[in-house]
């Protein structure tokens, strides 16, 4: 949302903020917070975060994920529970929410608190300040931006060269009589105007345009248009919001405008749906914006998983379809030999060419043959019968392994388009877990047996598996096939030796110490530095694993990674 529409949630959200009292504070994901309070009129106030589109808005809808809880949450729980809102403001030029409490914390100078809400397009932020406006805690760091010298006062970003939108409501700029001629009056307000957003600069310039409104003018009228608009919302999208939703596209759907006025520059270029209240609106559009985005973020890693099973079945494919092609090329060298055989040649000379006559079509043609000069021509002979024999075994065999490639491929392809389709939550949970399994199945290529413990060494300690690669190639499979992204992976510093993956379908932060320390003492023992009394190991998430382009097998790069010293033991022995 631009700041002309902040402005009227503000406006719109002060009198249900009449009697706010905090109950209880939720983080609903990394970035997002819901607070619920004890007002009859206001369920809960939902904040999020998210770099690309911050908001504020009334909701206490959630999606089923757990969010692991921040250091944050536990200072807001213990300062504004119980707490009472005292005075709600929103600086007119600035894309910011002041809430000041009053606390039941017996500390004087945590008695009032504010919890400024900054949100910055790139730079949200979550800020809570103490009575005498030093920052208590913050969600992110505070930008240099805000100029705040230690235990300083709070103090919000500045607006640089720009002029503020408050002075422009209340006093007279000569700039603005006749903005600059070589700028657009868009362009000129975005750059000059903080609080003026490229949709507010764009309807602007189309209402100076429609009525001959003179610049200052249009601009306050659209503001206490926004201000005083109590009635129905507009959203503007580039395609009908039905649609959207029903595609799924994200994209478009983070895009749409919500506006508190109608907005006559879009009528034309964006389709159009009106809500009965603003904060319907809002509500509406975040919240689908943040249940949907949460759910393809959540499919993504299997739909990684099968796109990765897919690249490496086309492979085999295609290496499968030239085999192919080899043995049919093959197969045509019985024709040769015959027609080589029938020449009257001397089969014990050597030739470079032979020119022989092709009597296998409608009428008899002359022919050139190559022939290998170092053997003679009943070699040659001899060693085109055998391609073509050797053609005729590896045909079934290459048509046979090509339709199982085929069939698990188009099994992938399957479970895709299944997955992408899925929109809902509901749906998500009732067939996630099959569609896991299947695409476990499915995705077990033609080159690798289904059950990765046959193929590499494995033990389970103390309730985790651990799997160990046998040769390089196997290494690579056990890195990029079979281990997620959420597993640990283990190798030697400065030895060749072989990858250790700790299953990890938990997604814990880090192994336990037991697992840790007897998969790196087996990827200490399966090196080249076994003898040695201590050996240094490097352990890391799968995914900060990536493999180098042309790269020999089993080598690999590390994005990032810590280390264990430990001594070489073999647990599968033991």
């Amino acid at each position: 949302m631009e700041n002309f529409a902040l402005i009227a949630l503000a406006e719109q959200l002060r009198p249900l903020l009449a009697d706010f009292s905090i109950r209880r504070v939720i983080q609903h994901q990394p970035q997002g917070f819901i607070f619920q309070t004890r007002s009859t009129r206001l369920e809960a106030v939902k904040i999020e975060l998210c770099p690309q589109f911050p908001a504020v808005y009334i909701s206490d809808s959630k999606p089923p994920l757990e969010s692991e809880s921040s250091d944050f949450l536990m200072v807001l729980r213990k300062h504004l529970t119980s707490a009472e809102l005292i005075s709600f403001r929103k600086p007119i030029s600035e894309r910011i929410f002041e809430l000041e409490f009053r606390t039941v914390v017996p500390a004087k100078d945590l008695s009032i608190v504010t919890l400024v809400v900054e949100l910055l397009p790139n730079a949200p932020n979550l800020i809570l300040l103490d009575l005498d406006r030093r920052v208590v805690a913050s969600l992110n760091d505070v930008s240099p931006q805000h100029d705040i010298e230690a235990y300083g006062a709070f103090a919000s970003p500045s607006l640089g060269k720009k002029i503020g939108l408050d002075r422009v409501m209340e006093e007279d700029f000569p700039g603005f009589e006749n903005p600059i001629a070589t700028e657009s009056v868009s362009s000129w307000l975005v750059a000059n105007v903080a609080g003026i957003g490229p949709v507010f600069a764009s309807e602007v310039n189309h209402r100076m345009k429609s009525s001959g409104q003179d610049l200052l003018l249009a601009i306050r009228n659209l503001v206490r248009e926004a201000i005083v608009s109590t009635s129905s919302a507009w959203v503007y999208s580039e395609l009908p919001l039905t649609h959207i939703l029903d595609q799924n596209d994200l994209r478009l759907l983070a895009r749409a405008v919500i506006s508190p006025i109608p907005l006559h520059s879009m009528e034309r270029t964006h389709s159009l749906r009106t809500f009965q209240t603003f904060l319907e609106a809002v509500r509406v559009c975040h919240d689908e914006l943040e249940t949907r985005t949460l759910l393809e973020r959540e499919k993504l890693p299997i739909l990684r998983e099968l796109r990765t099973a897919t690249k490496h079945l086309k492979e085999r494919e295609r290496k499968l379809i030239r085999e192919q092609t080899k043995h049919a090329e093959a197969g045509a060298l019985q024709k040769t030999a015959q027609m080589l055989t029938s020449s009257g040649m001397k089969m014990d000379q050597r030739y470079e060419s032979a020119e022989v006559t092709d009597y296998y079509g409608e009428r008899p043609v002359a022919a050139q043959v190559k022939l290998d000069s170092s053997r003679t021509l009943r070699e040659n002979i001899d060693k085109m019968f055998h391609q073509h024999q050797k053609a005729g075994r590896g045909r079934g065999a290459v048509a046979k392994q090509l339709g199982e490639v085929q069939q698990k491929l188009a099994a992938i392809q399957e479970q895709t388009r299944r997955l992408t389709a899925i929109r809902d939550w509901d749906t998500w949970l009732a067939i996630a877990g099959r569609i896991q399994k299947e695409k476990g199945t499915a995705e077990s290529g033609a080159e690798s047996p289904k059950d990765p413990a046959k193929r590499f060494r494995g033990l389970v300690v103390d309730g985790r598996e651990v799997l160990v690669g046998r040769s390089s190639r196997d290494n690579d499979a056990l890195t990029f096939q079979f281990a997620s992204p959420d597993d640990f992976w283990l190798h030697v510093v400065d030895y060749s030796g072989s990858h250790v993956v700790i299953r990890n379908p938990t997604r814990e932060k880090d192994p336990p110490e037991n697992v840790l320390t007897k998969a790196a003492q087996l990827a200490a023992y399966f090196s080249q530095a076994r003898n040695s009394s201590k050996v240094e190991v490097h352990y890391t998430r799968r995914k900060n694993v990536s493999k180098p382009r042309k790269a020999k097998p089993g080598l690999v790069r590390l994005n990032e990674f810590k280390s264990i010293v430990v001594e070489p033991r073999n647990w599968l022995e033991e």
